[in-house]
C-alpha cells in the first residue's frame, strides 16, 4: 500500500510539473504521454508487479489488425520500457529471440503458446501489451499489464497522442 500511495503522489506531482512546466512540442508531448501512461500502470498493478521479476513487452498493436504494428508501435512500447525501468522494473529484452514472432516490420509479437514459455524461463510473469487506433486528431492508444499464468489484466490505462505530421509518418507500413 506504501508503494502505490507513493506511486500515486509521484505520478500527481509528475502531471502538475508537466501542466507548469509548458511542454513545447507536440513530440514531447508523446514520450510524455508514454511515460506517464507507465507510472499510471505501475501505480495500479501495485503489489501485483514482480518486485524482484522481470517482464516482458510487446510491439503495441493495430487496433483494427492485431497481427501489425509499426515504427509509433514499437517505439509507444519501447518509451513505456523505459519509464518502467527508471521506476526500477526489469524487463527481458526478446528483439532476438527466436521463439516469438520478430518481422522486422511489424515488431515482435508474443505468440500466445510462447508466452508461458517465455515467461517461465526468464521469470517475467507479466508481460506489457498494448494496441493504437488512428483518427483525425489523436492517436488513441491502450496499454496493459497482463499476468501470463492465467491472462488477467492487471492494469489498463487509455490515452491519446496528437496525430502529427511525425505521427503520420510513423504510423505508416514499412516496406
Amino acid at each position: 500500500m506504501t508503494r502505490r500511495f507513493s506511486s500515486l503522489i509521484l505520478l500527481g506531482a509528475l502531471l502538475a510539473l508537466t501542466a507548469c512546466g509548458g511542454i513545447k512540442t507536440s513530440n514531447n508531448r508523446v514520450i510524455s504521454s508514454h511515460h506517464d501512461a507507465a507510472r499510471y500502470l505501475i501505480m495500479m498493478a501495485g503489489d501485483q508487479l514482480p518486485a524482484n521479476g522481470r517482464m516482458i513487452a510487446a510491439s503495441f498493436a493495430d487496433v483494427n489488425e492485431l497481427s501489425t504494428s509499426s515504427t509509433f508501435g514499437r517505439m509507444a512500447s519501447q518509451q513505456l520500457v523505459s519509464q518502467f525501468v527508471i521506476e526500477g522494473f526489469s524487463f527481458v529484452e526478446i528483439l532476438m529471440r527466436d521463439n516469438i514472432y520478430i518481422d522486422s516490420n511489424e515488431g515482435e509479437f508474443l505468440l500466445s503458446r510462447t508466452v508461458n514459455d517465455i515467461s517461465d524461463q526468464h521469470n517475467a510473469p507479466i508481460v506489457l501489451v498494448g494496441t493504437y487506433a488512428p483518427a483525425d486528431e489523436n492517436v488513441f492508444v491502450t496499454a496493459k499489464l497482463i499476468r501470463t499464468t492465467d491472462n488477467v489484466i492487471v492494469a489498463s490505462y487509455d490515452y491519446a497522442v496528437p496525430y502529427t505530421r511525425d505521427m503520420r509518418n510513423l504510423l505508416r507500413p514499412r516496406r
